[in-house]
């Protein structure tokens, strides 16, 4: 299905292609994306889910401290002085690097936090307790899904529904873009995902340098550049969450334009989700890199190279 296919089911069925046709192929994509999202978390779930060994250390307690400090710092220069979420956040994670390499990620993690908007009732209070909590999730997690791009806005992403649950947030409304615009979107995800990883491992920066730098040139240049800026420099900033992933999850330029693309197509469709919540964007990325490796998984499996099976 193409991309224009996917916006223009959800904007009414403006793409031009057949009631029947339509439905048919939206879900052929969603089984492909849901099975190689599956067998993904279910390799991975033998490290999520065990305990033995686990122990909190000062360092944790100073990631949790750095996930906090983060989210209303990246509230404050987004909100309060105006820059908006995706230079803020993207401020806040490249300066917490240079400043400290240690904690650079869990306040990157904290700023996604801070990402949260007006748009979902978001104030200081809300902003500030949806990082307390995203901190110690960032914690208990230390161990589980580690190389996948998309795991610090996750974990704020849980931060805040978690804010949401106590009646704090509550979701705005937005509508999914028009096909052309959707395919612009989409394109301009797979090519942030695959700048960042360029960045991230090519030139040897790191995952926080690279994804921050694309976000704050994405942030800065697409809203004055574009007509639907703000759209463009939001899914560039997703796609570089994922293309924070390591070669050990995401494997090479090639997969990781993939899984680019699958978030852009993801950005799309979920454009009327949960607005104004700090953390969407990583999810969507994370998602598109657990079923970016979770198909790579599979074709291995399916059609093992000089035909040893794959061990996953």
């Amino acid at each position: 299905m193409s991309v224009a296919a996917a916006a223009g089911l959800a904007a009414g069925g403006e793409a031009g292609f057949g009631a029947g046709t339509e439905p048919l192929a939206v879900a052929v994509v969603f089984a492909v994306a849901a099975t190689g999202l599956g067998h993904t978390a279910v390799r991975e779930a033998r490290w999520a889910l065990r305990a033995d060994g686990f122990r909190v250390t000062r360092t944790d307690l100073g990631n949790a401290a750095a996930v906090a400090l983060g989210a209303p710092l990246t509230f404050a220069l987004s909100v309060r002085v105006g820059v908006g979420p995706v230079v803020a956040s993207a401020l806040v994670g490249l300066c917490a690097y240079l400043l400290s390499e240690t904690y650079g990620a869990p306040a990157y993690c904290g700023s996604f936090v801070g990402m949260a908007t007006p748009a979902a009732d978001a104030d200081l209070g809300a902003v500030v307790a949806a990082g307390v909590v995203a901190g110690g999730v960032f914690v208990a997690a230390k161990r589980a899904f580690n190389g996948f791009g998309g795991k610090l806005g996750t974990t704020a992403f849980v931060g805040c529904l978690t804010v949401a649950a106590l009646g704090g947030l509550a979701p705005g409304t937005g509508s999914v873009p028009t096909p052309t615009v959707a395919a612009g979107l989409v394109a301009a995800a797979a090519v942030a995902a695959l700048v960042t990883f360029l960045v991230s491992v090519r030139l040897d920066h790191g995952p926080v340098v690279g994804s921050a730098v694309v976000g704050l040139v994405a942030g800065v240049v697409c809203p004055p550049l574009f007509a639907a800026g703000d759209a463009v420099a939001a899914v560039a900033f997703c796609a570089s969450f994922a293309g924070m992933a390591t070669p050990e999850r995401i494997p090479g330029p090639g997969a990781m334009l993939l899984a680019g693309g699958v978030s852009g197509v993801a950005f799309v469709g979920a454009a009327p989700q949960f607005v104004g919540f700090g953390g969407k964007l990583g999810t969507i990325a994370f998602a598109a890199c657990l079923v970016t490796a979770g198909l790579l998984s599979l074709g291995r499996v399916l059609a093992p190279v000089g035909g040893d099976a794959a061990t996953g």
